[in-house]
């Protein structure tokens, strides 16, 4: 049985080599490697629990643990930054970006979620976590932080391009474009010396004869979060420990960068 989640040979070759190939010990592995990714695809796209998986993939216990598996040896995050400098190429772009777009969405917590993970964001009136996504020029996810629904922007946008600054040795960063959320001495002050950039404000404005005008360049990443609303899983945050609620955003561009590689 196919569904439209399930990857094509052509995506499957561009991210099997990040995939184990064979258990070391014990006996040989029986689970087909890429019926796990497509059941874990059909989960993000489609929402279901990862019990209500459909008995055509593997049992979910199996596609479960490679899931977290994966994401605690950092191979999620390999894929999405290989795929993401492949669709950066494919466009005429240098692979690291010089401008990095930064902005963060509330949603709501399931109730599986710990006390502790989340909280209410007064401004949006959102009892859950926020999500703090980085992206360039594209659109593309650079990468993405996850905290309380309360907390500050200021600190996911701190947790965001500390992650950054770790991965990429020689960043060409120039400019970092946040809201007014991002507003404070202690970020602009961080990202100059962390990054030798400067952090830029962009605000949306209206007049009478243009109405509404988006702010420039940052209205990508806004779009990058209503891409996520493609992906059911994502409506709400269901997974207890943040650092699966990342994966699950990881995902999702995975998918969308394959797609746009390979189209189908």
């Amino acid at each position: 049985m196919a569904y439209d989640t399930d990857l094509t040979d052509e995506q499957w070759g561009l991210i099997k080599r990040h995939i184990p190939r064979a258990k070391k010990g014990g006996r040989p592995r029986a689970t087909n490697m890429r019926r796990v990714v497509d059941a874990i695809m059909y989960v993000v796209t489609h929402g279901c629990k990862w019990r209500g998986l459909p008995k055509c993939f593997p049992p979910w216990e199996t596609v479960y643990r490679y899931f977290v598996n994966w994401r605690e040896r950092g191979r999620w995050r390999r894929i999405q930054y290989d795929l993401y400098e492949r669709v950066r190429k494919a466009a005429g772009k240098h692979p690291q970006p010089s401008l990095l777009i930064i902005d963060s969405q509330s949603v709501k917590a399931g109730k599986r979620v710990p006390v502790d993970t989340k909280g209410f964001d007064g401004g949006k009136k959102v009892l859950g976590r926020k999500r703090v996504l980085m992206t360039d020029s594209l659109g593309l996810m650079v990468d993405v932080s996850m905290t309380p629904a309360n907390a500050h922007d200021t600190r996911g946008g701190r947790k965001v391009l500390t992650k950054y600054r770790r991965r990429v040795k020689n960043p060409r960063v120039k400019k970092v474009l946040t809201d007014k959320g991002f507003r404070g001495q202690k970020l602009t002050g961080w990202v100059k010396h962390a990054f030798n950039a400067v952090l830029e404000i962009g605000q949306n404005h209206s007049s009478a004869k243009a109405g509404f005008v988006p702010a420039k360049n940052r209205w990508v990443v806004e779009r990058g979060f209503a891409w996520l609303g493609d992906y059911r899983r994502l409506d709400r945050d269901q997974e207890r420990n943040p650092a699966n609620s990342c994966t699950m955003l990881r995902l999702a561009y995975i998918r969308l960068m394959l797609r746009r590689l390979v189209p189908v």
